[in-house]
């Protein structure tokens, strides 16, 4: 009988980076291996299921689906609120873990002012010191707290069913620092199904917490991280293998993409050249809007030559994108590139044409940095806002601190700095081209397009 694989995706953009890579056609090549993808996305459903494989919804106890009657409706909420409680014990580990280990990132978004982390805060993220209360050093009470939270607190009887039904020989399970996965990695860890981790981000050992105790292997995206989780998480190195970046995959095949088709895909004007804007998610880029009006003033003011257009990539999570970027579509010389949570190739395409690419602290600028073309990132220092509370401050988290002082892009503090460097790229983009190489050596480890297949042999040696 063939192997069983279940796939735990509970991001939609982790679930674009793992579906629109080779990985699961790899995965299904193998004779008799059956794969089913957990993700929050029905979208997903078609794209797995074109493949061979079969998708099944994210558990949440509020929105999944349960019987009728009030018995149900009574029963739904009870999980809920467990759920709840839950999610606050784990906001309380990722503030004591985040303390004891001495992340200077995490310290500095605690001083932002409370309209900023409030926001962090409804995205489960632990920016208030309350989280802290009492002794956020104790490591005693940091221990009492996990073992209560990992003895079974989130486990959910549905997601317990279904594993049982699904019946694997290895659960993959993405973002493996959230609690999005605990009642995965519970249900997996009664079951006795060995588990395979793949490190969510390259920021997550160092701003999201502990690791989900019960991971047999974990890959990341290359030596930094491995260090991290190592230094940080306690995980023997034995166990940790470097893959690359899975979403970088299609970088490898995009030197074939026709240029004059993707202009007129996006909508820019034939034979133009184009500063891309990327923007980042509401939460992370307030400052954006403004930033790309006056950006795009001096592009229409021809301070870069006639030929030059600005594209605004919006972030492929944005539900607000029309609020927040609608109105730039009818100023000239200004191209709208809609949310996009499709195949990887449109995004390797409209990065790789670019003539430079302007980014807020994020890993689009490692996208361009991995396809050669200069790019930007934006450190705002706006004087009218606390200190604190400056986008710059981002670039104080210990996965940017390195990239800030690097040599391989430039960074813009204000609108003179951003337009200044803006034509020196347009100018001649192999300037910083040295430290580009640099960049891709320290952080994007193998750009071959094999991250997906040496994921493929990780899960083959699990299996054997």
């Amino acid at each position: 009988m063939g192997k069983k694989i279940l796939v735990v995706l509970p991001s939609p953009l982790m679930a674009r980076n793992f579906l629109r890579s080779d990985a699961l056609r790899l995965l299904l090549g193998r004779e008799g291996v059956q794969v089913s993808v957990i993700s929050p996305n029905p979208d997903d459903r078609a794209v797995v299921e074109a493949e061979g494989g079969q998708w099944l919804p994210y558990y949440h106890p509020r929105r999944s689906a349960v019987e009728a009657g009030a018995a149900a409706v009574v029963l739904r909420w009870t999980l809920y609120a467990r759920y709840l409680a839950g999610l606050a014990i784990h906001m309380s580990l990722t503030y004591r873990f985040n303390t004891i280990s001495g992340f200077g990132g995490f310290a500095g978004r605690l001083k932002q002012s409370w309209a900023i982390r409030r926001i962090y805060l409804r995205e489960g993220l632990p920016m208030s010191p309350i989280f802290g209360v009492p002794f956020a050093r104790s490591k005693w009470l940091y221990r009492a707290l996990f073992r209560l939270y990992y003895a079974g607190w989130q486990a959910f009887d549905p997601v317990n069913r279904q594993l049982a039904q699904l019946q694997p020989d290895l659960v993959i399970l993405s973002m493996i620092q959230t609690h999005m996965v605990t009642p995965y990695a519970l249900a997996a860890s009664k079951a006795k199904v060995p588990v395979l981790g793949i490190n969510g981000s390259w920021d997550q050992p160092t701003t999201k917490g502990p690791v989900c105790p019960g991971i047999a292997r974990i890959v990341t995206q290359n030596e930094i991280v491995r260090e991290e989780l190592i230094e940080y998480h306690g995980i023997p190195a034995e166990r940790i293998t470097v893959i690359g970046w899975l979403q970088m995959d299609a970088y490898a095949k995009v030197e074939a993409m026709d240029r004059t088709s993707l202009l007129c895909r996006i909508g820019a004007p034939a034979n133009s050249r184009y500063i891309l804007f990327a923007a980042n998610a509401p939460r992370l880029g307030p400052h954006e809007p403004e930033l790309l009006r006056e950006l795009a003033r001096h592009v229409e003011a021809g301070a870069f030559g006639d030929d030059v257009v600005l594209v605004c990539r919006c972030h492929p999570q944005d539900r607000m994108w029309q609020a927040r970027w609608g109105w730039a579509a009818i100023m000239p010389k200004v191209v709208i590139d809609p949310p996009d949570l499709g195949p990887l190739e449109h995004l390797a395409s409209v990065i790789r044409n670019a003539s430079v690419v302007v980014a807020s602290a994020g890993s689009i600028n490692l996208d361009a940095v991995a396809l050669d073309v200069p790019t930007i990132g934006i450190a705002w220092e706006d004087p009218s806002l606390p200190y604190w509370d400056r986008p710059a401050r981002a670039y104080d988290l210990e996965h940017l601190a390195h990239l800030r002082s690097s040599e391989g892009m430039a960074f813009a503090h204000d609108i003179t700095t951003l337009v200044e460097a803006c034509g020196r790229y347009l100018g001649d983009m192999s300037l910083d081209a040295a430290g580009r190489e640099h960049l891709r050596q320290r952080y994007l480890y193998r750009l071959d397009g094999g991250a997906a297949q040496r994921l493929v042999q990780e899960v083959r040696e699990m299996l054997e």
